[in-house]
């Protein structure tokens, strides 16, 4: 028996050491290995299968099976290898192929100018003139027979994803009367091409702007330079000589963008509409960047944009405001204050700063991300610009900002002076839930989206989102011109909108499955809090009315002089240190403004320190927990701090506690409540395309009728209305089939779980099924309605 525990204490020391020494791996991590094993095996076949490929072999034409072949087109695979004769006739009409020849021992590109010709025996390069590719008419002329010659007509340079091409306009001659055709401007367009001037000696293929909007949406800090460098490195990798103009081409792609937004327009595209808050919107967030300011530049052309006052509000209009407003009320200068602490975004005036022209951007978001609108800001970030925002959204329930809390009372302020203003006093404010941990406690328990009725599980921090990816436009927005400026931050705007629109029935549904997730968890965890501090529905409640009646209350305890003094200085530095790191990288795009921070935080919190120990010898006072505060103060989100001469403990239950249990009170309120408004907004975005189908079927019919009569709207001429039907069309087809996406994905989310949400849910469920079912019927209508 003892030989037996021995050899099983021997095996199970040596299974522990095989363990320690060889943990098993994930399956994901395994994966990994394997992969990378597989790579680091493949690596010498892979180098010398690049070098093979670089191997001159001797082939035949593809083409016509008879002589050798001198040139291979990657473009025109499988039948790549060409003989001289066969590549002209074959890439007069390819003009744009890249190509390679060789006759010189190795694969080298070759321009669209050049061919290889045989003379005397020897293969050698000669120049040819290269035609433009463009849509030719069927008929150029009133003669009978149609026998025209192409010739080569004036030089022009064209730009596309692979770069610069020089090449000549095609001209068109009858054979019988000698009329010329040469392509017009409207034939660029038609042919896929936008013309850098109205002379189009420089073309832009459109597919090109596509490539650099989608580019510059999901890399923001790119400029035109790097994209246009990026063409000239392309041109010369295939041959061709010449440089790709940057300022043609920004001009260039401005003017094209705003045609596509005149277009979208014309559709009953609406850019800067959330489909799930219209038409009632629940929360807008507004927040300003100051990253995007613009350095002064002198004798700038006053020129405006072509989107000024579309994303971005007019100048004007914004000043005016604000002299209306400063001349109302007086302001008080310097920064405003939450209970003892400095805000800097809390000012009423503000100078404005030197060597800048705009001073940043003031955003206004809605909860789901979208851009609503902005503003320049010219004086820092004043409560008259986010004023003038709200009153451009008052149908909004909620306004989240991060100095709510200042804001209300000078809002307050200028309604009494300004009667105009005063139904901006029925919407409801909020603290945005990250910036309330940087306010005092009670500051946070007023104002706190977490803690307002009907705010659901609004964050108020949305507009954060949306700055991140601003302000890395700033890279290159802070060294244009006014008009460009603006111009490219709408179009920003519009490509983030976009993106936020294409997803926002995914975003919908999964913020719904985890809303109902959360809202079981955070129940059951209320429940476990109670159960330990052994805490009855009905004192909870009380606890709840308590933490509330703290809140609106002042200091708890009266101090004698010094130690209020001191009292003062502890909340006034340690909201401070906590304000400062929560801007050090959202405000500061600057490492040398950032390490001046840095510092002024450490010593802040050398001197928080030393104003504690003060405080603790004081006599008759509850001591400070040193350790307590600076842990809270290590965390990347400081939590909220009570300190002893805040505490209320009447019925022996400290307030701190109570404050616990009623954050997860309120939390649990505010998730029920987010279902409820997230049925209203998935409604609410399916009633939107409901009624985009409508309008799109309306503007058809009228085009339709104006078409027929000879009346073309806007001034379009025949082909100009007809192609406006064809986009309508589209239109009409790109909906229906996002109304089947959304309403099956919303329905799918939905129909697991039907009691979850009320009544709302059956209402819900007959819009889809109603969507669906007059779907075909639509398609019959509009087909009758358009007569095409």
């Amino acid at each position: 028996m003892q030989r037996l525990e021995d050899l099983l204490r021997d095996s199970e020391s040596i299974d522990g050491q095989d363990f320690d020494q060889q943990p098993p791996l994930s399956s994901w991590s395994q994966r990994q290995k394997e992969v990378q094993q597989c790579w680091q095996q493949a690596r010498p076949q892979n180098l010398d299968n690049l070098l093979s490929a670089e191997n001159i072999v001797q082939m035949t034409c593809n083409h016509c099976h008879m002589r050798e072949a001198v040139i291979r087109c990657g473009e025109c695979m499988p039948s790549e290898w060409f003989c001289a004769e066969c590549d002209h006739l074959v890439h007069k009409h390819h003009t744009l192929h890249s190509r390679q020849t060789t006759i010189y021992g190795f694969y080298k590109y070759i321009p669209p100018t050049e061919c290889v010709k045989l003379h005397d025996g020897k293969y050698i390069i000669c120049e040819q003139d290269c035609l433009l590719p463009t849509a030719f008419p069927q008929m150029i002329c009133s003669c009978d027979t149609v026998d025209v010659a192409v010739s080569v007509g004036r030089s022009i340079i064209l730009v596309c994803i692979n770069g610069r091409y020089d090449l000549h306009v095609p001209v068109l001659t009858c054979k019988h009367c000698n009329k010329q055709w040469s392509p017009a401007v409207s034939d660029f367009v038609r042919s896929g091409y936008w013309p850098a001037t109205m002379q189009a000696q420089t073309l832009f293929h459109q597919d090109l702007f596509h490539s650099f909007e989608a580019m510059k949406t999901v890399a923001p800090g790119m400029s035109r330079q790097a994209f246009t460098s990026m063409l000239d490195q392309r041109t010369k990798q295939f041959g061709r000589t010449g440089k790709v103009n940057a300022d043609a081409f920004q001009r260039s792609f401005l003017q094209y963008m705003y045609c596509n937004s005149e277009e979208n327009q014309l559709l009953g595209k609406e850019p800067f509409v959330c489909p799930a808050c219209s038409p009632e919107m629940v929360a807008v967030s507004v927040d300003g960047n100051r990253k995007l300011y613009r350095f002064q530049k002198i004798n700038q052309s006053e020129e405006l944009g072509f989107f000024d006052g579309v994303f971005l509000a007019q100048d004007s209009e914004v000043s005016n405001f604000v002299e209306e407003v400063r001349g109302a009320v007086k302001s008080t200068a310097g920064k405003a204050m939450c209970g003892e602490s400095h805000w800097t975004a809390a000012r009423e005036t503000s100078k404005q700063a030197n060597k800048l022209d705009e001073e940043g951007v003031e955003i206004a978001v809605c909860r789901h991300g979208f851009l609503l609108k902005g503003l320049n800001m010219y004086r820092g970030e004043i409560f008259a610009y986010p004023m003038f925002l709200q009153k451009e959204f008052q149908s909004a329930k909620f306004l989240a900002m991060d100095v709510t809390c200042r804001y209300v009372p000078y809002l307050e302020k200028v309604s009494e002076a300004l009667t105009h203003l005063q139904p901006l006093q029925k919407m409801r404010h909020c603290l945005s839930v990250m910036h309330a941990k940087a306010h005092n406690t009670k500051c946070e328990i007023l104002w706190n989206a977490r803690n307002q009725e009907g705010a659901g599980t609004t964050l108020g921090e949305e507009v954060e989102q949306v700055n991140s990816y601003f302000s890395r436009c700033a890279l290159t927005t802070k060294y244009m011109a006014k008009s460009v400026r603006t111009d490219m931050l709408t179009v920003h705007a519009m490509g983030w909108n976009q993106r936020k629109e294409n997803g926002l029935h995914i975003a919908l549904s999964s913020r719904f499955k985890k809303t109902v997730e959360k809202t079981l968890d955070v129940t059951e965890s209320l429940k476990k809090m109670q159960d330990q501090l052994h805490c009855c529905d009905d004192m909870l409640k009380q606890w709840v009315v308590d933490v509330k009646q703290w809140a609106s209350s002042g200091s708890a305890t009266a101090s004698p002089v010094d130690a209020r003094g001191l009292q003062i200085s502890i909340e006034a530095l340690f909201v401070s240190i906590c304000q400062k790191k929560h801007y050090l990288y959202r405000q500061n795009d600057r490492n040398k403004r950032r390490l001046k921070i840095s510092q002024k935080i450490a010593q802040e919190k050398k001197r928080l320190l030393e104003e504690i120990q003060r405080y603790n010898q004081q006599p008759d006072g509850d001591p400070v927990d040193t350790n307590s505060v600076v842990q809270k103060l290590s965390n990347k989100a400081a939590e909220s701090m009570i300190w002893p001469w805040q505490e209320q403990n009447t019925d022996g239950v400290d307030i701190l506690t109570k404050k616990k249990l009623f954050d997860q009170v309120m939390l649990a309120s505010r998730l029920t409540e987010e279902k409820q408004i997230l049925v209203k907004e998935m409604m609410q975005h399916c009633q939107y395309l409901k009624d985009s189908v409508a309008k799109v079927q309306s503007l058809m019919a009228t085009v339709s009728v104006s078409t027929q009569t000879g009346s073309y709207p806007n001034g379009f001429t025949e082909e100009g209305s007809m192609g406006l039907i064809g986009l309508l069309k589209r239109r009409l087809q790109d909906l229906r089939l996002k109304q089947q996406t959304v309403t099956g994905t919303y329905r799918g989310i939905l129909k697991p779980s039907p009691r979850l949400v009320e009544e709302e849910d059956g209402e819900m469920e007959e819009e889809m099924d109603w969507q669906c079912d007059n779907s075909s019927e639509d398609e019959d209508e509009d087909d009758a309605e358009v007569g095409t």
